[in-house]
């Protein structure tokens, strides 16, 4: 399952990532402004700066909703968060379609995995050694630092900065504009900021690497292949424009590695089948040559090469043959990459039963997997079963309440069950988890003549808190 928004931020922000949940309390309001970083930028302002981020990236359609790969790229993630020190958020990974190599970090905990990156790495080492050093970037507040510099250097507001982004993301026309003077200074120093610390984000995260079982030496070999890039005009390596190498990094990394225990690559399949997903979804090949190429190919990843095939053929409609190339891989009968394209064909057969036995086995070991979770409810609303979704959805948003595309499916559960009144509250959320705030509150109007008894007062409580997270969005944007 699927669901794929073109990326719409102007290339003047490619190198700033905006994302985490929104856990707004029912009163907030601006921190302070006048400073940041470490001298006044508290961990609570970052963290409600990446909710606001998160907002309008939702609300522009710059993520990408792919529930497998997002799957994965958190299981990354998260496995090198428990290895990192200073850890002071919650942090979150989402992905975007952009086909060039690059990951990019903000405020709050926010990681960017542009799908490129699966493209242009040789295995889950190299790509998680980018993730740890974008990890450190954060854990060390350089974004917060580097924003406080640019205040102090140029005489602008912290909220100007953070609101001329904002516009960019959500009209990138009006958004380069607006950074004519904002971003044309940050720009400007934004190099030097790089320099100073992309050594100590190399060093930490090579660290992190290492500590979370990764071979250290994947850093090194990356950035070997990166420098030998250095210079390319090609745009695809965005990495080698927002992160500058030099040769002392290169062999500081070498050096570092060589004295940390060795170890192999990771042999997680997990990792190729990523890149299979990437390469055929996301990176705009032509796949009659590139399926070609791969049923010639003798020296290919067997776990690559036989997912790829299946994601052709079942976007071809083949899916017979999707199905023989899936079979090929029996041994990951429960992995998540495989359940979710067996989901697939058997939805588009209308075989929603089957669909639904394969992962109601596996939801019951794993619910809060979002893969299994999303795929399981689609497949019961597919079967017009909104019950069954909804009992699914509600426990998967326990954890994970502001998951834009569950809040979605779980509206969808409750019109299917004909109750109105708690698909249009739930339909608010959605909406004020894009910042679309007008249409969440004439959707909560609508609940509040609908529902009946304490629905009703939630409908009310429900207003109460999005306003506070509105005014939050207009005070920032106003001080710009």
């Amino acid at each position: 399952m699927i669901r794929s928004v073109k990326q719409s931020i102007a290339s003047v922000v490619s190198a700033v990532f905006l994302s985490t949940a929104v856990h707004a309390a029912d009163n907030i309001s601006i921190p302070e402004m006048g400073t940041a970083g470490v001298r006044g930028m508290t961990v609570q302002a970052e963290r409600l700066y990446g909710e606001y981020f998160m907002r309008k990236a939702r609300g522009a359609g710059a993520i990408s909703y792919d529930p497998v790969m997002t799957e994965f790229i958190n299981s990354v993630g998260q496995k090198l968060i428990l290895s990192a020190n200073n850890v002071y958020f919650p942090f979150e990974f989402f992905l975007s379609a952009d086909p060039t190599l690059n990951a990019s970090a903000f405020l709050g905990g926010k990681v960017q995995v542009n799908a490129g990156l699966f493209h242009y790495t040789d295995n889950e080492d190299e790509f998680a050694s980018v993730l740890a050093h974008e990890i450190s970037h954060i854990t060390q507040r350089h974004i917060a630092r580097f924003i406080e510099e640019q205040s102090d250097r140029g005489a602008i507001s912290i909220a100007s900065i953070i609101g001329s982004i904002a516009i960019a993301l959500i009209n990138p026309t009006v958004g380069a504009a607006a950074f004519s003077t904002t971003a044309g200074i940050m720009s400007q120093s934004g190099i030097n900021f790089t320099r100073d610390n992309e050594y100590e984000a190399d060093r930490i995260g090579i660290y992190v690497l290492e500590k979370a079982g990764y071979n250290p030496m994947a850093m090194s070999s990356l950035f070997k292949k990166l420098f030998s890039m250095q210079g390319n005009i090609n745009s695809a390596y965005a990495l080698l424009i927002d992160h500058p190498l030099s040769e002392i990094r290169v062999a500081e990394a070498y050096n570092r590695a060589k004295n940390m225990p060795q170890r192999k690559n990771s042999n997680d399949p997990n990792f190729m089948l990523a890149k299979a997903r990437v390469d055929v979804r996301y990176m705009n090949l032509k796949l009659n040559d590139f399926k070609e190429r791969l049923l010639k190919a003798e020296k290919v990843n067997h776990y690559y090469k036989n997912y790829a095939l299946a994601l052709i053929y079942y976007g071809e409609k083949n899916y017979s043959k999707a199905i023989d190339y899936l079979e090929k891989l029996s041994s990951l009968s429960s992995n998540d990459f495989i359940v979710d394209l067996y989901t697939d064909i058997d939805i588009e057969r209308g075989k929603y039963d089957s669909a639904i036995s394969r992962l109601r086995t596996i939801y019951a070991k794993k619910p809060f997997d979002s893969a299994i979770a999303v795929n399981l409810a689609n497949a019961y609303l597919k079967a017009k079963q909104g019950k069954q979704a909804q009992a699914v959805l509600e426990k998967f948003l326990q954890k994970y309440p502001n998951d834009s595309f569950a809040n979605e499916m779980l509206t969808e559960s409750f019109l299917l069950q004909k109750n109105k009144c708690q698909a249009l509250i739930t339909h608010a959320q959605t909406l004020a988890l894009k910042a679309d705030y007008n249409k969440a509150f004439n959707s909560l109007n609508d609940a509040m003549h609908t529902c009946k008894g304490s629905y009703s007062q939630i409908a009310r409580a429900k207003f109460a808190k999005i306003s506070d997270q509105k005014d939050f969005d207009e005070k920032l944007e106003k001080r710009r």
